[in-house]
């Protein structure tokens, strides 16, 4: 055993690193309880500050790189996240049911005497590398070999999530550290820890004051135990809490709150939580119609969307129940009709909205309407009737008061056309005199001297005699 010690530290010594290590090795099924067939496992988690691409590392053991397959969850193991590593995911699936972590299938042996392996990224680094021995504890007893506070302790097996020391362990190694507290991380399928969460969407959840909240928390990863039963508690941030995995509550003043869920089961437990903010009702109603064909429409006035999801609509002794998913957008309107509704509910008549529970939910305002919202808002206005002037009335409307304008009151030109009508007027009057001119020549040159009697002479031809 000494010469094996030996060994090992000669080993880790010569695969130290300068740097500090990313993908760390945290726990190791080297010999499971009921045989070693497929049911070895190692667990990494990742203490870095980046995500490590898991489908290009390597697990090294007995001289050799195994590959890494993704059986389950994403290739990039996140900063923070856990990983197992399993000879046989088929079988580890089998033996830890409801896991949901990240699982990388490979092929190895790891020997139950102990001996090295390491974790090598991408680049062919050695991240991270554990020797273990079957003197410090898991050696075929059903617990794995874990590390707890810096030091390496058998203990009920926790794949996916923190190490704990179990109160079932064995007596501890020379080297044995106190007991840590409970862990909160998710993806655990074994009793040693809890995965918890609730289940009501987003973080932030938007209510109603006066609207009765369903609250459903999922616990996942504890396995039935009668000597130690599960208990489920909430506390609603406004001084009420409540007993039980699925509960109600209603909150009666707008603000935020913070709703907590606490699970605890024997020594172990696990919480989480969730911000609601509670807002005023701003709806209003609308009734129109007659008694053939009438419509309901319920406007949201606030600035998030409701779920009328089971809310009630009654006239009258008739119901309507809303279907589930019934989402009425931020500042919306929504128009129910008679035919879907069943409901006569013409203009005037008296309608009342009520929460699942059947309390009445307070209502802004109620207006009668002559036709519905919908239709309103596809109403156009009637055209515009524009007066259409031919172009020649204009022109000659325009000539008659350019020339009235111009001889009764030539000052009154238009701003910024003053002046620019004289130089047309001065050559009208030039071409005129021109014209007078030539018409005058015209007939000086036309007046010939008229001929008389006095102009002719008479003239006998004397014959000879």
């Amino acid at each position: 055993m000494v010469s094996m010690r030996l060994v090992v530290l000669v080993f880790i010594l010569f695969f130290a690193r300068i740097a500090s290590a990313q993908i760390v090795i945290s726990e190791i099924m080297y010999d499971p309880q009921g045989g070693d067939a497929g049911h070895e496992w190692v667990e990494i988690v990742n203490e870095g500050s980046t995500a490590i691409d898991l489908s290009q590392s390597k697990f090294f053991e007995e001289g050799s790189n195994h590959a890494l397959a993704v059986v389950q969850g994403e290739p990039l193991l996140a900063v923070g996240a856990y990983a197992i590593i399993a000879d046989d995911a088929q079988k580890f699936i089998s033996s830890h049911t409801g896991f949901t972590g990240h699982l990388l299938d490979s092929t190895f042996s790891l020997k139950n005497t102990g001996e090295a392996i390491s974790f090598k990224t991408p680049d062919g680094n050695i991240s991270d590398t554990v020797a273990y021995a079957s003197d410090m504890g898991a050696n075929g007893d059903g617990n794995s070999l874990q590390k707890i506070n810096g030091t390496w302790k058998g203990s009920t097996p926790t794949p996916g999530s923190e190490n704990i020391l179990s109160q079932s362990t064995n007596t501890p190694s020379q080297n044995s550290a106190p007991t840590s507290s409970a862990s909160n991380s998710p993806n655990i399928p074994t009793p040693a820890s809890l995965e918890l969460s609730a289940e009501v969407g987003p973080q932030v959840r938007v209510v109603l004051a006066g609207e009765p909240v369903v609250f459903e928390g999922r616990i996942s990863g504890l396995q039935s135990n009668a000597s130690s039963p599960t208990r489920t508690a909430w506390t609603f941030g406004d001084g009420s809490s409540g007993i039980g995995e699925t509960v109600s509550h209603t909150y009666y003043y707008p603000g935020e709150y913070t709703a907590i869920i606490d699970v605890s089961s024997g020594s172990y437990s696990a919480t989480d939580r969730m911000l609601v903010r509670v807002v005023l009702p701003n709806i209003s109603m609308q009734t129109g119609g007659d008694t053939t064909r009438s419509f309901i429409t319920i406007e949201n006035q606030g600035g998030d969307e409701l779920d009328l999801s089971s809310w009630q609509v009654a006239s009258g002794e008739k119901k309507f129940v809303f279907p589930k998913n019934t989402i009425l957008a931020a500042r919306k309107t929504v128009a129910f009709a008679s035919e879907v509704t069943g409901l006569t509910t013409p203009v005037g008549s008296s309608v009342e909205l009520m929460f699942p529970n059947g309390a009445s939910v307070p209502i802004k305002s109620k207006v009668a309407a002559e036709a519905p919202v919908l239709t309103k808002k596809t109403q156009k206005s009637p055209p515009q009737l524009i007066p259409v002037v031919s172009s020649a009335n204009t022109m000659q409307s325009s000539q008659k008061a350019s020339v009235i304008d111009a001889f009764n009151a030539p000052q009154a030109l238009p701003q910024g056309e003053t002046g620019t009508l004289w130089p047309w007027y001065i050559g009208a009057a030039f071409l005129g005199v021109l014209a007078l001119l030539g018409i005058r020549l015209t007939r000086a040159k036309g007046e010939e001297p008229g001929l008389s009697a006095d102009d002719f002479e008479i003239i006998e031809d004397e014959e000879p005699h």
